[in-house]
């Protein structure tokens, strides 16, 4: 195997930093056009990455703890899935806020108080996925490992997580990220 789980899932954490880190500029330079593109691509790229880990990671990750003879390291990640699973409700629905608080700056404006409204959302988000994304890096990607899994699971729920990653909604195929 030329790649490991872990290695691509933090790989796409850092891309999606750098995203979050352009939407958080784009907010403080005030242009709603810019803000509006910037806070919408990081949303949906970390929808992605959210779309890709309860497919294919998550979901593998269950279905080995079910099996018998189960390492007592995998049965016990369950519970940190349904964690997981609501910080990632949490990002998404705090994202659609400030999407949906971007949108309307065009029809009424109100810029000032839709980008602070909309910085404290991506202040809380940030400081949430940061902790959220360590929780990740140390506890559930090293599961994805020969120690917990067999080489065919391993190589299969790869590709399948770098298909699910590199569909992005059409709005933004092309863009890099």
């Amino acid at each position: 195997m030329d790649t490991r789980v872990k290695d691509v899932l933090e790989a796409d954490h850092a891309e999606i930093d750098t995203l979050f880190e352009a939407a958080c500029g784009a907010i403080r330079s005030a242009d709603p056009a810019t803000a509006y593109r910037a806070t919408d691509l990081f949303w949906a790229r970390l929808a992605v990455h959210i779309r890709a880990e309860h497919l294919r990671l998550f979901k593998e990750i269950r279905e080995s703890a079910a099996a018998d003879n189960c390492p007592a390291d995998l049965s016990s990640a369950l519970p940190l899935l349904d964690e997981l699973r609501h910080d990632h409700d949490f990002f998404m629905r705090e994202l659609a806020r400030a999407i949906k608080a971007l949108r309307l700056v065009f029809h009424f404006g109100n810029e000032a108080e839709t980008f602070a409204v909309v910085s404290e959302i991506l202040e809380r988000v940030g400081k949430r996925l940061e902790t959220h994304n360590v929780i990740e890096e140390q506890r559930l990607y090293p599961l994805a490992s020969l120690e917990y899994m067999s080489r065919e699971t391993l190589e299969s729920l790869i590709n399948s997580i770098k298909a699910e990653l590199a569909n992005i909604p059409h709005r933004y195929r092309g863009t890099s990220s």
